[in-house]
């Protein structure tokens, strides 16, 4: 086994880092949480910061990860049941001060970056896609939906509408929002 030189890292320093990029986006902003900000608020240095995260796009999806980068969806059952567990994650998800105060900056950011783009699919969406995925395999298996859904469709179905809101402010993000895209993503799953 070959060892890596240098000190190892410290998981507390880890987590202070994360903890100062929620922390100023929530209080002052995206833009406010600059990596010297965010050095600053965790009592570190800016290299300890970039030795951890290439940008501060890439610090703020990890904290995001961290809260919300969790598989949503148990198996309730239902195809219906999975789907609205989705749908409540994700209504926490882009209701949460955090993301209100980030998406913004993070997708004009992750623009520019595309490995910053791949972070935010691979720790957040990914996991969400993934799990809607499971659950309409679970419904083709109890034949509660026919096999060959397009899967990336129906992702995009419960999400699109949830991001459009949460980045132009048209209507609420709440559980009527959720029910209806459910029932949407249901019809489209069963066509």
């Amino acid at each position: 086994m070959m060892v890596k030189p240098g000190r190892p890292r410290a998981e507390s320093l880890d987590a202070a880092i994360l903890d100062a990029a929620e922390e100023l986006v929530i209080t002052e902003g995206y833009q406010a949480a600059s990596i010297e900000g965010i050095a600053r608020r965790a009592g570190t240095t800016r290299p300890a910061v970039y030795r951890r995260h290439r940008s501060r796009g890439h610090v703020i999806v990890a904290a995001m990860a961290r809260r919300f980068g969790l598989d949503p969806a148990p198996d309730t059952g239902s195809l219906r049941g999975d789907l609205l567990a989705v749908q409540r994650a994700q209504v926490t998800f882009f209701t949460d001060r955090l993301v209100t105060r980030a998406l913004p900056g993070l997708l004009d950011e992750a623009t520019a970056d595309p490995a910053l783009m791949v972070q935010v699919f691979d720790e957040f969406l990914a996991p969400r896609r993934q799990s809607t995925a499971r659950a309409l395999q679970r419904a083709v298996e109890r034949g509660e939906t026919r096999p060959g859904v397009d899967t990336d469709w129906i992702c995009d179905l419960l999400t699109g509408p949830l991001l459009m809101r949460a980045l132009l402010p048209t209507g609420p993000i709440d559980a009527n929002l959720a029910r209806l895209t459910v029932e949407t993503a249901l019809e489209a799953s069963t066509a």
